[in-house]
């Protein structure tokens, strides 16, 4: 097959998540993969957008993988980059379409570029698979862009040919957005079982961060949004340690949140206790979950979060580590119980639950190894890439 994936992400900076995986195995596999992103602003070379380029044999993830990525023209300036994308693609689009003779079209954009795809999909009777990840519109922070992203988020869901959800609450999300019932499906997470899975923790390692034998360790991976919980976290650090004195919490990741969280780990003199990495390769992060007794996700409950299941959480769960999470919805419905490996707790209550189960070396090792054999079986990327190809077939 010959294969388009459309994306409103870059490729290239964007941390590396499932578009990538997927992208590149589906390649391994033996098909023809193009990849459209929307790059980056870049105020300092901003004329550098203006033509399209094309990378041949290109791969972030697996060596022995090989994708085009096309990047279409746009103003590279912060405010213009996403708007000119928009005015523009149309036009890459189908033209990448046509000189590749594209079969099918795997869908992640909706705001940026969906609709436009649509648009050329319907009149090149191509079909399209849309991919729904999380609320789009709701990381949008201006009302009035807002409420145009939600609509445009819509006329994606309802017109698609299959939309495939992360959780059964966005299976349902979608069709509250207008998706037809009979289109939508659920389809895991996965991750690549190569990579995140048991390790033996590194002595060496463990020693360089300033972390001893006795210290019990807690690690949350991910972008650091303003609704990750870690604020809280660290405002309470204090009560954490009430149990236990011997605590580090290392905080793998960046983001839109990660300079205000440093300062508050500066102001609370906590600099030798709190870890934090900013983003780092994707390769080196199991290295980082081996060292924890404990993985969290503190996400605050809220429009955006609730319906969605963290990919952190499956990544915690295939390192074998056991989890504590706020009860999302999404996450919750999905893994319902500690043999899944996961506990819950709300935020009031989250600093006490995490204190009192890193006391519990049993019950920690016991939620490791459930966690582990469930994220063998049902999140293992060359398992699930192969089921996505199959629906590709059926589809076309």
């Amino acid at each position: 097959m010959n294969i388009l994936v459309i994306h409103e992400i870059d490729w290239i900076n964007k941390v590396i998540f499932e578009p990538h995986h997927l992208s590149e195995l589906f390649s391994k596999s033996g098909h023809n993969v193009f990849v459209i992103d929307c790059p980056d602003s870049e105020n300092k070379n901003f004329t550098s957008g203006f033509k399209t380029k094309t990378i041949n044999n290109y791969s972030r993830v697996y060596d022995d993988s090989s994708i085009t990525l096309i990047r279409p023209p746009s103003i590279l300036i912060k405010g213009l980059t996403r708007f000119s994308h928009f005015l523009i693609c149309k036009k890459i689009i189908k033209k990448t379409i046509l000189k590749n003779k594209i079969d099918i079209i795997f869908l992640y954009g909706s705001i940026t570029n969906g609709i436009q795809t649509l648009q050329i999909a319907k009149e090149l009777q191509i079909p399209v698979i849309f991919r729904l990840l999380d609320v789009a519109h709701g990381l949008v922070k201006i009302p009035i862009l807002k409420n145009l992203a939600k609509k445009y988020e819509s006329i994606v869901l309802s017109n698609s040919l299959k939309v495939l959800t992360t959780t059964p609450d966005m299976t349902r999300y979608s069709i509250e957005m207008g998706a037809k019932k009979e289109s939508v499906e659920y389809f895991p997470l996965g991750i690549n079982t190569d990579n995140f899975k048991p390790l033996k923790k590194d002595v060496s390692f463990r020693e360089s961060l300033g972390i001893s034998e006795n210290d019990h360790v807690i690690i949350f991976v991910g972008t650091i949004y303003p609704f990750a919980g870690l604020m809280q976290i660290v405002n309470n650090f204090e009560n954490l340690k009430k149990e236990n004195q011997n605590i580090k919490l290392i905080i793998v990741g960046g983001g839109p949140s990660y300079s205000e969280l440093k300062k508050l780990v500066i102001e609370k003199n906590l600099e030798s206790e709190i870890i934090l990495t900013n983003f780092i390769d994707q390769n080196e992060i199991p290295k980082y979950i081996s060292l924890a007794d404990i993985c969290i996700n503190p996400f605050e409950i809220n429009y955006l979060t609730d319906r969605i299941i963290p990919t952190k959480i499956i990544e915690y769960l295939a390192c074998g580590k056991p989890v504590l999470s706020t009860p999302l919805s999404g996450t919750k419905e999905l893994l319902p119980d500690e043999k899944f490996g996961i506990l819950y707790s709300n935020s009031d209550n989250f600093v006490n639950t995490l204190s009192t189960l890193l006391l519990d070396k049993n019950k920690l090792k016991q939620l490791g190894e459930q966690a582990f054999e469930y994220a063998q079986k049902n999140h293992n990327w060359n398992i699930l890439s192969k089921q996505l190809l199959h629906k590709f077939n059926t589809l076309l």
